[in-house]
């Protein structure tokens, strides 16, 4: 459980985020929920914990509003115990050939400054005190890229050794470090993506999404509630000695690697 921690988690409205604020909320912890957009919808929907959970807006590419975030945190509830980094993109699915200098940017900044003004942030204030929970959103497609999907398959790479590196930095001050390697998940950003993934301009959603699942040993695609429970289990007490690693969520879609 949770109780009486309070966590940040980027890109919180939507998604695998929500995923993880839902099962963060419900364990007990209270929730700093970032996002660009705001998040109120989902706050009246959760558990009351020990301290009013909070939407606010915020670029993660912008390392001072990260800073502010974290410090805003601190005046509110006097503590941090864990940062989520989860806010992503996805790249478009084109080649590198056709690829642009604005998508190469945009993934980049999002996926890998993103996650690393949030990491930052976070090392300052958990170097100070005895116990800090880091947990990245990475990708299995970090660790084996898909064609196609270079500019995702390398900033999810860059995810995990960020990662890893923060994990043998901070390991003497009491905090861990790990990353979270989704398989094919049914999010928003997955129907959004759909058309171009598929070639098809209206493509049948469920279909899709039963063919997707056809692929996957445990038979369905993951989903925000996966990834909030390992969330969970990684930011809680069982999960101390657990630092460093990247950890795959795929329903037995990636075994090998």
């Amino acid at each position: 459980m949770l109780d009486g921690r309070v966590a940040i988690v980027t890109g919180g409205r939507r998604g695998l985020g929500e995923g993880v604020v839902r099962r963060f909320a419900a364990e007990g912890a209270t929730v700093v929920v970032a996002d660009l957009a705001p998040a109120e919808s989902l706050l009246d929907e959760l558990t009351p914990s020990g301290g009013e959970h909070r939407s606010v807006a915020v670029d993660v590419r912008s390392a001072e509003q990260m800073d502010g975030l974290v410090q805003d945190t601190l005046s509110w509830y006097g503590r941090l115990d864990i940062v989520v980094n989860n806010a992503g993109v996805m790249d478009s699915g084109a080649e590198v050939a056709d690829l642009t200098d604005a998508e190469y940017d945009l993934v980049l900044d999002v996926n890998v400054r993103g996650v690393f003004n949030g990491c930052r942030a976070a090392a300052r204030v958990f170097r100070g005190q005895p116990r800090g929970r880091i947990i990245n959103t990475a990708s299995y497609i970090g660790k084996k890229a898909i064609a196609g999907h270079a500019l995702y398959s390398a900033s999810k790479a860059a995810v995990i050794s960020l990662t890893q590196a923060l994990a043998l930095e901070l390991g003497r001050y009491g905090t861990t470090v790990n990353s979270i390697c989704p398989g094919t998940m049914y999010t928003p950003m997955w129907v959004e993506k759909l058309p171009t993934f598929v070639g098809e301009e209206n493509p049948d959603v469920e279909q899709w999404r039963h063919r997707a699942a056809a692929g996957i040993p445990a038979g369905r695609m993951g989903t925000g509630a996966d990834v909030g429970a390992m969330a969970a289990w990684l930011a809680g007490d069982d999960a101390d000695f657990v630092t460093g690693a990247a950890l795959n969520l795929t329903g037995g879609e990636a075994v090998f690697f």
